[in-house]
């Protein structure tokens, strides 16, 4: 056998793993057909000799290419909401799989989760799938991403956030929205008592390292702690949808510095995350819902 021969087979025998991890970031089967056909490409011109992993190789591969993919979907004129999701039920091509590809697709990529993800940013989708599906590390993902490790853990983090959130039966948007606008009132006002209210037993705040650095506290938990540190603050705060989820914002001027990241469950906040890291925060979509004076 010749090494292109060779190299055809190793790359066969990757292609279930590889299909799985396109199909899982993009959705679509169509393009995984072509983001494996152009892996394939860049495979068969490079110096295959030198990869010590190839696997992992590819998989990075694949992994960009999808990511590029992404960001073109993006930039095409904007569907609206029920026209992406009529649209993803014909995403699922379960013809076009082989039997042992339609038991895993069965088991991790149901309708409702390709509704979920692609909600999610393009940096947000691949951090979640590689980490999460694929147990890739985060400094790989990174490598992927041009972000720094930490970054993606939080993109990851989120994005697992959002999927549950999406799966929550009694998740509804506007609820949340009452939430988070009740929250900022109380805390503008110094409101203790309906601060609690609005809080879980088992609260939690979470800051990342760039919100730490310009003053939040690493993290509090339980719901006095947390109505403690708002309570009489959040004046500069805006409330604003965060990827369509409502959340708080704090500006410098037009510049997001720290995003509140709400979770809520039942009507109670559950964990608040303050995000300062502009990687993370370059990959949110806000809109903010009222107009206010900022600093």
């Amino acid at each position: 056998m010749d090494d292109e021969g060779f190299l055809a087979q190793q790359f066969e025998a990757n292609r279930p793993h590889l299909r799985a991890v396109a199909y899982r970031i993009l959705g679509n089967t169509q393009d995984v057909d072509d983001a494996l056909q152009d892996a394939w490409l860049r495979l068969s011109t490079s110096k295959a000799d030198q990869i010590e992993n190839l696997t992992g190789w590819l998989t990075t591969v694949v992994a960009r290419i999808c990511l590029n993919t992404l960001r073109t979907r993006q930039r095409r004129p904007a569907q609206s909401i029920d026209d992406s999701f009529a649209g993803v039920d014909r995403l699922v091509d379960h013809n076009a799989l082989a039997p042992d590809e339609q038991v895993v697709l069965a088991d991790s990529m149901g309708l409702a989760l390709l509704i979920v993800l692609e909600m999610l940013s393009p940096a947000e989708r691949i951090s979640f799938v590689l980490h999460d599906m694929f147990s890739v590390t985060f400094d790989e993902i990174a490598e992927i991403l041009g972000k720094s490790s930490e970054a993606c853990r939080q993109l990851a983090s989120r994005a697992r956030r959002r999927v549950r959130t999406a799966e929550d039966p009694a998740a509804d948007p506007q609820r949340q929205r009452d939430v988070v606008d009740a929250f900022l009132i109380a805390s503008r006002n110094g409101d203790f008592q309906s601060l609690l209210s609005l809080l879980s037993p088992d609260v939690e705040l979470v800051a990342d390292a760039a919100a730490v650095a310009i003053g939040a506290p690493e993290r509090k938990d339980g719901p006095f702690d947390v109505a403690t540190r708002f309570s009489g603050g959040a004046q500069s705060a805006r409330i604003a949808l965060l990827d369509g989820l409502a959340g708080l914002v704090w500006a410098r001027g037009s510049k997001p510095k720290v995003a509140f990241d709400f979770t809520v469950v039942a009507g109670q906040v559950t964990r608040i995350d303050m995000i300062g890291d502009e990687d993370v925060l370059s990959e949110m979509n806000i809109e903010y819902l009222r107009r206010e004076k900022t600093l």
